[in-house]
This record gives C-alpha cells, structure tokens and sequence, in this order.
C-alpha cells in the first residue's frame, strides 16, 4: 500500500484530465467526485476508475469539451442532453439544475442523457442537502443483471442514492440494486481476491466466488426479484424519461467498449420547506431515535447512514488515502502515457 494525500491526489486527477484537454473546471469537479469516494472508503468509484476514464477519453470515446444543453424543460423539470461528456460533470450539472428548479417550485427533477459513468452517487445528492434539500439521484449502467429466472444480463447494477439534511451532518443513503456494486468485483479482481458467495453467478447461472467467472456471469439481485424490480424503476427514470440508452443499449462504464456509453441519470431535490416547518427538527428527532434504540452490543453503537463515510473521510483528509500497488503501479504508467507527474 502506499499512502497518498487526498490533495496531491485531487491534483493528479485534475492534470490528468488536464493532458487529456479536459478543462480545469470539469478536471477539478471529476478530481473531487473521485476522490471523494476514496476518502469515504468507497473505492470501486475511485481513482482506480482514472485510467478508463482516461482511456475513453484518449480514443473519443468520451468528449473532453462537451457542449451540454437543456433539450426539454418546464417549471419543475429539464432534460439535459450531456454531449457525451464525463459524468461527473454532467451529473453535478443536473443537480444544479434541479436545485435551482426546487428553490423556485419546491421540487426539481433533472434527467440527463449522452452521458458516462457517474461514478459515487452519494456525491451528487449531497449537494442538495448541503443546501437544505433532499437529494435523490438513479443512473442506469451497463447490464449486469439477468432478469429473475434468466442467465443473460439485461439491467444495470443501477444504483439509487439519497441525502436527507439535518441540523448536522445529512443522512446519506447510497446502495446498488444488485448484491453489491459491479465496482466491488472489479476491485477484488485487481487485488487478486475471492469474492463472498452470494454476490455473483457465472454465465451458466452458477454461484460463483471467482471475480473472472463473476465479471463474465451476472450479479445477483439485491433481494432477488425485488432488487430486480428497483433497478427496473431506475433504468425508467433514468433512460426511458431522459431517452438515454437502454438496458444492452448502455456500453463502456466498466470494461472495454467502441461505443459512447450514453448513460442516463436522474437527479431530484426536494425544499422541504415547501411542504411546511420544522423539518430539521424532525430529522434530528429520527435521528435520535435510530441512534438510541438497544443495541446488540453495547460497544458497538447504532450508526445512520452515512456515518461510516463522514468517520473514514474525516480520518484520510488527516492521515491520507491507502492506495493498493496494483492502483499505484496503473496511475504510473497513466502518467507516463499521458505525460503527467507520477502521483506516488
């Protein structure tokens, strides 16, 4: 392992993206996005996603210099066609756009087409609710589970993510549909590690605890059909409202495809004093209930989501991101291929 500043890291990712003409406004917005997810342990949807972002955008696969335009809008609600630009500035965008449409009407609703991986969801909701909003957001992605009774991927993984304020620090709520994310595959398969059994199947519709097989097969739902149900509802509001590609149509997230992924996204914020007072209190009252309830052991308390994250996050920002040699060894030769400075 080798430990990295979360800054120095932020900064390679922005020159990085910087080489590959990006610009700085949008290198510095998918800089944090990923490294944001290191620093709250989600490291799937970390910088080990840089060097296929990078490749993508090397073979035009992934537009540096989108032109991003609202194609539909009305007074709670807008399409944003992404151009086929990073994710991550496309999905900040449309939460902006939401954020700015809820401020007006109390809700906003933003869906987002001819876009890429989004990476961590919880990365956009929470700036709604550092504002005092409400937060959702859904993405589609690339299939990776069959459908019940099926052995051929049709839906994503297909996340959903939501961030509720409070008077400190927001519940954050970010989960895949699936078992688990694809992303926990790929990053065991890069460690050279087994996988839990019960999170994948193979291409015959075998569990399987090896990530070659797994990545080759099909994951399995969250909840079995119920969790194929949600990602259905996803892929709805994220394609079918947006007219973003849908199911086998969405390509290139997480392995190697010719084709522009054109993922689609919805993102919503919610005013909560649109529907009257005293939220905040409310939820610091859940909050407080959750977190006072008995617990199984005594020293090991009741956490919200999104505890664990705030902790991790608080703890890296400190003492700095434990990078894998494999992680290392990739953003090396990244930095080499593009002609930025090593990051270790």
């Amino acid at each position: 392992m080798t430990l990295v500043s979360h800054v120095r890291l932020r900064d390679f990712v922005v020159e990085v993206l910087g080489c590959l003409s990006v610009p700085l406004p949008d290198a510095t917005t998918t800089a944090d996005c990923l490294v944001s997810a290191d620093l709250e342990g989600h490291a799937s949807h970390g910088v080990i996603r840089l060097p296929f972002y990078a490749n993508r955008l090397r073979q035009g696969l992934v537009t540096p210099q989108p032109v991003m335009r609202v194609i539909a809008e009305r007074a709670a609600a807008a399409t944003l066609d992404a151009g086929n630009g990073l994710g991550p500035v496309a999905g900040t965008r449309a939460m902006e756009l939401a954020i700015a449409k809820a401020r007006h009407t109390g809700v906003g609703v933003c869906a987002v087409r001819a876009s890429n991986h989004l990476g961590a969801l919880s990365y956009y909701v929470k700036q709604a609710a550092t504002q005092g909003l409400i937060g959702l957001s859904v993405t589609n992605t690339p299939p990776a589970m069959a459908p019940p009774g099926g052995r051929q991927p049709f839906l994503g993984t297909n996340p959903i993510a939501a961030a509720i304020p409070t008077s400190s620090h927001p519940i954050v709520i970010d989960l895949a549909t699936s078992q688990v994310a694809r992303g926990r595959i790929l990053a065991a398969a890069r460690a050279g590690e087994a996988i839990p059994q019960g999170w994948a199947l193979d291409a015959v519709g075998r569990p399987t605890t090896a990530t070659g097989p797994a990545l080759a097969g099909s994951l399995v739902p969250l909840g079995g059909a119920k969790g194929f149900s949600l990602a259905l509802l996803v892929e709805i509001l994220s394609s079918l409202l947006s007219g973003a590609g849908i199911g086998p149509e969405v390509s290139g997230t997480f392995a190697p495809s010719d084709q522009p992924s054109n993922v689609g996204h919805c993102m919503i914020a919610l005013d909560p004093a649109a529907f009257g007072g005293g939220f905040l209190s409310r939820a610091d009252q859940l909050c407080l209930g959750i977190r006072s309830a008995p617990a199984v052991d005594a020293a090991t308390p009741i956490r919200m989501p999104g505890d664990r994250a705030l902790r991790e996050r608080t703890d890296r920002e400190l003492e700095g991101i434990n990078l894998p040699e494999p992680v290392i060894a990739d953003l090396r030769d990244l930095a080499a291929t593009v002609g930025a400075t090593p990051v270790a």
